[in-house]
């Protein structure tokens, strides 16, 4: 029986999240003998329920103690919570501090690894790298901490672990990438870890909540939203570029398309206002640009199903996620006219209103070329739903057990 050990030393929200809790019961049900236990950072574990939901499939679930103390505080006090993480900040500094107050994951991962056949990392960002007897594999979901898209996406101390880990982790392990756009980033960046890039691509992240259509309208009307609406699930990362959608809605009104745009992310609570020229003018009576803030999966799922359009104008991504969910849901997709995002058209067979996201009036227009014509979006989202049936976290699954075999072989 081989023994995986999962570390997810970070836990994001929203993507992040529901890619482990696809892939990981995916792997299980490929191979049921595999012992799988996910170690990870307690607070995400707690927020999203990852104890419940893995352990359901027979995958262990461990908080990481190193983590414990920076999220929870000593104790469980939260006013300790900052402290500790300016002493962790500073442990270099400090060198008498044990491991579980610096906060030297990497100590900890290489300790807990042992016993194990495999370690496999979901998101070797921002941590520091292990030297472990065990083969690595990790997912390089992007690498766009190597451009500056007009504000920097991390600070200064987040930037210098990403130039002197990044180029460790990619030595150390076998690096699976979700497209062949995001394995020639790798490669072109960090030449030596060309030959051993795998692209595995990814199925639709959201899961299906089983919400009918006419519960997910009620649940709409329930949150305050009337369609017809745009839908961008979203970061508020300056790549993500959403000024230009927003002066997008306003020119759709010009157009004669009154329709609103719901954005969904943590801190988006911030963007709801009306529609202008500039942006958003916020605290407008009649707002059509509406912030939810970070969505559970349900609501999500409710908030896919009755958009009448889903859109993403970000400038650099490893894969449309936005976009698989969409399309997994028979509903219209408009998106950035770059390469990853290109892929699944041309790779996996999807169909896509394309524009350029850094022209306000070509996002209007291509969104109004789908609204102007519903029988040709209906014909278009049936297109691509028939071919995403194929693309299933199994396939996934099957192509990460793949390089899991062959590190092991």
């Amino acid at each position: 029986m081989v023994r995986v050990a999962v570390f997810d030393t970070v836990g994001n929200f929203g993507g992040g999240s529901r890619f482990l809790e696809s892939l990981l019961p995916a792997l299980k049900e490929c191979r049921p003998l595999t012992e799988i236990v996910y170690f990870g950072n307690p607070a995400s574990i707690e927020r999203e329920g990852h104890k419940e939901r893995l352990s359901m499939h027979g995958i262990g679930v461990e908080a990481l103690p190193s983590l414990r103390l920076a999220s929870e505080g000593i104790l469980g006090i939260r006013g300790t919570a900052k402290l500790v993480r300016s002493l962790q900040k500073r442990s270099g500094e400090l060198p008498f501090l044990p491991p579980s107050l610096a906060g030297a994951v990497h100590k900890e991962i290489e300790r807990t690894a042992e016993g194990f056949d495999l370690a496999y990392f979901p998101w070797p960002y921002l941590v520091e790298c292990p030297r472990l007897r065990v083969p690595m594999v990790g997912t390089f979901h992007d690498f766009n901490f190597r451009y500056f898209f007009g504000l920097p996406i991390f600070n200064d101390r987040q930037m210098k672990t990403l130039r002197v880990t990044l180029p460790q982790w990619l030595d150390r392990t076998v690096p699976v990438v979700s497209t062949k756009f995001m394995a020639s980033e790798a490669a072109d960046f960090y030449p030596g870890c060309r030959d051993r890039i795998r692209v595995v691509y990814l199925a639709p992240l959201l899961p299906d909540s089983g919400v009918g259509k006419d519960e997910a309208e009620i649940m709409v009307r329930e949150m305050g939203i009337r369609p017809p609406y745009l839908l961008y699930p979203v970061q508020l990362t300056v790549h993500k570029n959403i000024g230009p959608l927003l002066s997008a809605i306003y020119v759709l009104e010009g157009m004669g398309h009154p329709v609103s745009l719901v954005i969904t992310g943590m801190g988006t609570e911030a963007a709801t206002g009306r529609a202008c020229a500039h942006g958003v003018l916020t605290g407008h009576e009649r707002p059509n640009v509406f912030g939810m803030g970070y969505v559970d999966n349900r609501r999500m799922d409710a908030l896919i199903k009755c958009a009448a359009v889903v859109v993403s104008t970000s400038l650099y991504e490893a894969g449309n996620g936005p976009g698989l969910d969409a399309w997994v849901r028979g509903v219209p997709v408009a998106m950035s006219a770059i390469p990853a995002f290109l892929e699944h058209v041309e790779a996996q067979g999807m169909r896509a209103r394309v524009f350029d996201p850094r022209s306000p009036r070509d996002i209007a227009e291509k969104i109004g070329e789908i609204l102007s014509d519903p029988s040709r979006a209906r014909e278009d989202a049936e297109e691509s739903l028939r071919h995403i049936r194929e693309v299933t976290w199994r396939k996934t699954a099957e192509g990460y057990l793949s390089v899991f075999d062959e590190v092991l072989g």
